[in-house]
């Protein structure tokens, strides 16, 4: 399934950048969505806001999509409307800390709804990533997808920073990747 992954923003909350590029636990943000939907393909929609991240990417071989920066729905609408896309599609934001791998537990979790739309959710608030089927014409009927309580961290401020390194680090110790 096609991923739009949202570079665009300002990054105003975090106040240190362009927010894509912003390093937690040891790689740039960008990179851990990239690392989630490595299997999918990826169009990076970026914005006069974020050209450094837009470079980066392009370096990468990542492909780009610049919108105007209008906002979070009106770029991911842009995009979706300038490209030409038909069929639905994941839309996450490039702020996120995954601390499990998500990617396919929420696409399977949309093939199963009849709505043309799904919300993650994690504690009743929505997460940063959606897939909607940009031939429906504004709102779209919802599936609500809860996902467990520590699986992602939506990066917005420094204590997101350090709440997504402690859960990075014990998630690897878990998993025998990090010596204690």
């Amino acid at each position: 399934m096609l991923t739009l992954l949202m570079c665009g923003g300002k990054g105003t909350r975090l106040g240190r950048g362009e927010k894509p590029l912003f390093e937690v636990c040891g790689m740039k943000l960008v990179d851990h969505s990239l690392l989630q939907y490595k299997d999918f393909d990826v169009i990076a929609v970026t914005s006069p806001y974020t050209p450094e991240t837009e470079k980066y990417l392009a370096e990468r071989g990542v492909e780009i999509y610049r919108s105007a920066g209008r906002g979070y729905i009106e770029d991911y609408s842009e995009a979706c409307d300038e490209l030409s896309i038909d069929e639905p599609v994941v839309v996450a934001s490039a702020d996120i800390v995954y601390i499990k791998d998500l990617a396919f537990e929420i696409v399977e979790a949309y093939m199963k709804t009849v709505k043309p739309a799904l919300t993650v959710v994690m504690e009743d608030e929505p997460v940063g990533v959606n897939i909607i089927d940009p031939l429906f014409e504004g709102w779209q009927e919802e599936e609500i997808y809860s996902i467990e309580k520590d699986s992602i961290v939506n990066v917005n401020t420094i204590d997101d920073v350090k709440r997504a390194e402690r859960l990075w680090t014990t998630m690897r110790k878990e998993k025998g990747l990090q010596k204690d």
